[in-house]
């Protein structure tokens, strides 16, 4: 089964099958026959016709494993409910599946529902279905940039071994980009470079990566975390409290990120540029926080402070998103680096997940037990 195969969420499920039938005669004069006494004529064998007959079993073969593919996912992934609103979209779950894994980068959103890995283009609408791949039953949350989409997917959940896979939007080809071995983090993506925190062998973690282009792979540190990526920029936490860690893919060099932590819980890390903005919990001594330092060092500039079951922070550059409980449920809040925090929408539901991207911030709400949607909004200006 080729890996390329993308499928499309547009109308009914269309099959292509390769024509079969029997190859015509060769052309030329009579075949060269032995005589024997019965006068019989015997046919030598043609290893040509043999050939041509070999090329139509396997191109049949192939089709008919594409159509089955094609139906197993139809009748095993279900595409949700997708509609238009007055800023934005409203993407809803069927089947009761859970939402995961939210990316979104200029006019492309992707994430995880169930086992499938979608992609909607928020400009007209079009929803694709990008993985599991044949045989692949488990995939990790994706990651999307400028050019490319990335997730990890494994013959099940507890596997031993996964793979990465990319998604090309330019030119809509999917190819399998390396074996990973344990899936210890979710993928992070930009531009050319994905990196993820796995293990191949017990105790020992890495910081690992890969050149999608070229598919180069390589590692950038010994470890755990879970790996944020800018522009050629890699940070991370060693533990969930801290500290956090910058390495720099072109020099190879790796440093300690002097932020002023607190004793709670990493909500979300994000990179945009040099600058890393994190959340954590609140404790017993500590409000829970949004703060944000140069990985070069500096003055630790806190965002917001007593934030209660901190969802993200997410972070384009320009502004800084997370999600909140308000005294009426939770929120979406927001601020640039140099200015005020404001509210960018009430949230019917539990939030999951945040993300911004430009002038759009999206994120995912728990509506009821088992059910999920996707809103997608425009930011105040």
């Amino acid at each position: 089964m080729p890996d390329e195969l993308i499928d499309e969420w547009v109308g009914p499920l269309s099959v292509e099958r390769s024509g079969g039938g029997t190859p015509p005669p060769l052309s030329g004069g009579p075949d060269r026959a032995a005589v024997t006494g019965g006068g019989d004529r015997t046919r030598r064998p043609s290893w040509l016709r043999a050939l041509l007959v070999s090329l139509v079993i396997i191109a049949s073969g192939a089709a008919c494993g594409a159509a089955a593919y094609r139906l197993e996912r139809s009748l095993g992934v279900q595409p949700p409910t997708v509609e238009q609103t007055a800023d934005g979209w409203r993407i809803t779950a069927r089947r009761q599946r859970e939402f995961s894994g939210l990316a979104l980068y200029g006019d492309r959103l992707v994430w995880q529902n169930g086992a499938a890995i979608e992609l909607l283009e928020l400009d007209t609408g079009r929803l694709r279905l990008l993985g599991p791949g044949p045989g692949m039953r488990a995939t990790w949350d994706p990651a999307v940039g400028e050019r490319y989409a990335v997730w990890f997917e494994a013959e099940r959940r507890d596997s031993p071994s996964a793979r990465a896979v990319v998604y090309d939007t330019h030119s809509g080809r999917r190819w399998t980009l390396t074996e990973i071995g344990s899936v210890l983090s979710y993928p992070a993506l930009s531009g050319d470079a994905a990196v993820w925190c796995s293990t191949r062998a017990v105790h020992s973690p890495s910081i690992n990566g890969v050149w999608i282009g070229d598919g180069i792979a390589f590692e950038v540190a010994p470890g755990r975390g879970e790996p944020v990526i800018d522009d050629g920029v890699v940070v991370w936490a060693t533990d969930r409290i801290g500290p956090l860690v910058a390495a720099e893919l072109a020099s190879g060099t790796t440093w300690p990120v002097a932020a002023g932590l607190t004793r709670g819980r990493f909500t979300g890390l994000a990179l945009a540029g040099r600058t890393v903005v994190w959340g954590q919990t609140p404790t017993a001594r500590e409000p829970g926080r949004v703060a944000a330092i140069d990985v070069d060092g500096g003055d630790t500039t806190v965002l917001a402070r007593g934030a209660h079951r901190l969802c993200g922070p997410a972070f384009d550059g320009r502004t800084v998103v997370w999600g909140e409980r308000g005294p009426d449920g939770d929120r979406i809040m927001a601020c640039r680096l140099d200015g005020p925090t404001f509210t960018v929408a009430a949230v019917a539901g539990d939030l999951v997940e945040v993300a911004v991207s430009d002038a759009r911030v999206a994120w995912i709400a728990a509506t009821a037990p088992a059910r999920y949607e996707i809103v997608v909004a425009r930011l105040p200006q």
